[in-house]
């Protein structure tokens, strides 16, 4: 689901694992925002419930290709952001295994890294998770590509107010339950994996290990 904001002439999109819950909460209570697709709706062929980006909702007819909307999104810090993952595959979605209906069976690889982060450790875990060191990736590439502005996860507010010249309150939401100290999962080759292929975001978004 994304929010659009014709006040502000902004369509404000849910990457998944970067603070976007909390973002889209905070909307939705401090703002007169629209769902698209409406809340409640009958699920649309092509885009994702929760996470749909711009280009799903124009090619589903849901946003004309001329909205002349700004795309909002987020993004994280890179090495914050595979802990996370690691431990949400570990602690909250391996529940979903026992039913048949989940998301986590609809998922083409969903239930492959439930299992990948339950019997690898971390740092293979993330070899597994990367790929190919040579091959740049993003967080959430779909969603940080076609956006106008990324809010920074960790500095939504700041974001909020310096690129937008909103002021919101974004109080934390959907938090995993682990310890925030990520740097300690990390091995020096797990490091320097996640160094050299999200070298993009490390350097745009001014992250560091």
């Amino acid at each position: 689901m994304a929010l659009l904001d014709a006040g502000a002439g902004l369509l404000v999109t849910a990457a998944p694992g970067t603070g976007s819950t909390a973002l889209l909460e905070a909307f939705t209570a401090q703002r007169e925002v629209e769902a698209v697709p409406p809340a409640g709706a009958v699920r649309v062929e092509g885009v994702d419930a929760k996470h749909g980006t711009a280009r799903q909702l124009v090619d589903a007819g849901l946003l004309r290709t001329d909205h002349g909307l700004r795309v909002v999104t987020t993004t994280r810090n890179p090495f914050d952001f595979y802990v996370a993952e690691h431990e949400r595959n570990r602690t909250r979605w391996v529940h979903e295994l026992r039913d048949p209906d989940s998301w986590v069976h609809a998922t083409p690889g969903a239930v492959d890294r439930i299992v990948d982060a339950l019997t690898l450790d971390f740092d293979a875990w993330v070899t597994r998770a990367i790929g190919d060191p040579l091959v740049p990736r993003r967080i959430n590439a779909g969603h940080v590509d076609e956006a106008d502005v990324v809010l920074r996860m960790e500095h939504l507010e700041t974001d909020l107010r310096e690129l937008l010249d909103l002021e919101l309150g974004v109080p934390p939401t959907n938090v995993t339950d682990r310890d925030r100290a990520y740097w300690q999962a990390y091995g020096v080759s797990a490091r320097a994996l996640v160094e050299r292929a999200h070298q993009a975001d490390l350097e745009r978004f001014g992250y560091r290990f």
